[in-house]
């Protein structure tokens, strides 16, 4: 819980439209540097506001809510505006490049100013969430962002290009039936990262260690990598 995370947009909201606002409760979770701030300015507002300590996102605390209000700006892509929209639930945002990607979906409703974040409101109290399609909470998954991040970086099309040129034996042995056999979409994000050098050293790897060195063939009985062959003496 800190003030950049949208608070100070929401509370200043909540504020300057007390009256029109009257009778919303809204809760607020986080735990943070900014938490106590945060509570004293909740209150002093005439609305009732709560504020509750950070929960997981998938808490069932959060199940029975119908409108999630996110005026953060902050974020490149709103995680917590995803789960959201994928837990059914109407989300009024900003209208913002950072919600560009929200759009599409029936139950987000972005605002330009805040009387129109008042009316968003008040009409996502009244209404019911529309249903997502089968095709709207695929584009809600992790696997749907993987594979937005690969083609992004073009690592899918780099990886298929050097699954296709590797020999049958490698220091790392890679199944040309990857993705089907990952656990997970996020390792086949690392794997396909883990195979470039400049990815490796993006998340912490020693550079120029993608593939083993002379004693490391030695220790585990692999064939020496071509072009690190020493002339026998």
């Amino acid at each position: 819980m800190v003030w950049s995370k949208g608070y100070k947009e929401l509370l200043n909201l909540l504020r300057d439209h007390q009256k029109e606002l009257a009778g919303l409760e809204v809760d607020l979770y986080g735990s943070g540097e900014d938490s106590d701030q945060v509570h004293e300015a909740a209150e002093k507002l005439e609305l009732a506001v709560r504020v509750h300590p950070g929960r997981d996102h998938a808490d069932f605390e959060f199940h029975d809510y119908k409108v999630f209000l996110n005026p953060s700006t902050t974020d490149v892509v709103c995680t917590t505006t995803a789960e959201a929209l994928a837990m059914g639930k109407i989300v009024v945002c900003a209208n913002h490049p950072s919600n560009e990607f929200f759009k599409q979906f029936p139950n987000c409703r972005t605002y330009d100013n805040s009387d129109e974040f008042v009316k968003l409101t008040q009409q996502a109290l009244a209404e019911q969430p529309a249903q997502l399609t089968d095709a709207q909470r695929h584009e809600l998954s992790w696997e749907a962002a993987t594979e937005r991040f690969l083609r992004a970086a073009e690592l899918e099309q780099s990886l298929t290009r050097k699954l296709s040129k590797a020999p049958s034996k490698n220091f790392m042995s890679t199944s040309l039936n990857l993705r089907s056999n990952m656990d997970s979409a996020s390792a086949y994000v690392h794997l396909a990262a883990s195979g470039f050098e400049v990815t490796r050293k993006f998340f912490g790897a020693i550079p120029r260690s993608l593939q083993p060195d002379e004693e490391q063939c030695k220790e585990l009985g692999l064939a020496m990598p071509a072009g690190k062959r020493g002339s026998g003496k």
